[in-house]
């Protein structure tokens, strides 16, 4: 099993972790190093249909899939789609995303996630249900931690509106 257990200074520095006041560190799962992420600044609009292009995840194989999604600038928020290769038969889903699948952490972390609301149609994101000021563009990996190191991610965003 893999384990995540950088010191609390490392957290704060490295991670932006703030402290809690029941000794724990609460770190955004945007920040944490299996989250490929990139600055964009774009306002979604309520019903509004994007496409991504210039994102990839390859050596992913079912059933695991990533999450591709544009995210506030707290971590707390974003919507996108499922990259997989399967299609998952539903328009929009909410998902909750921290860590990889059996990803052990140490007992003074917490990870504050981010809900997730996605479509199906890889590429695509259409589940806009309220304005969103996207900060970044983030890549999340919903597989076992140790198949990371088989993965290639790029993310070199293009991203159009209503296309």
């Amino acid at each position: 099993m893999e384990a995540f257990a950088p010191t609390p200074a490392e957290l704060v520095r490295r991670y932006g972790a703030k402290k809690l006041q029941n000794e724990k560190y609460e770190v955004s799962a945007l920040n944490l190093p299996w989250v490929f992420k990139q600055e964009v600044d774009m306002v979604l609009k309520p019903g509004g249909r994007y496409v991504i292009e210039g994102v990839q995840v390859e050596g992913l194989t079912p059933p695991w899939e990533a999450y591709v999604a544009l995210v506030d600038q707290n971590g707390d928020f974003g919507v996108g789609y499922v990259a997989a290769k399967r299609r998952r038969m539903f328009s929009c889903i909410y998902k909750t995303y921290s860590k990889p699948l059996g990803l052990q952490l140490a007992p003074y972390i917490e990870v504050k996630p981010v809900q997730l609301l996605l479509t199906d149609k890889e590429g695509v994101v259409e589940c806009v249900d309220r304005a969103l000021h996207a900060r970044y563009i983030a890549v999340f990996i919903n597989a076992p931690a140790n198949l990371f190191q088989s993965l290639k991610i790029v993310v070199t965003p293009k991203i159009k509106e209503n296309v």
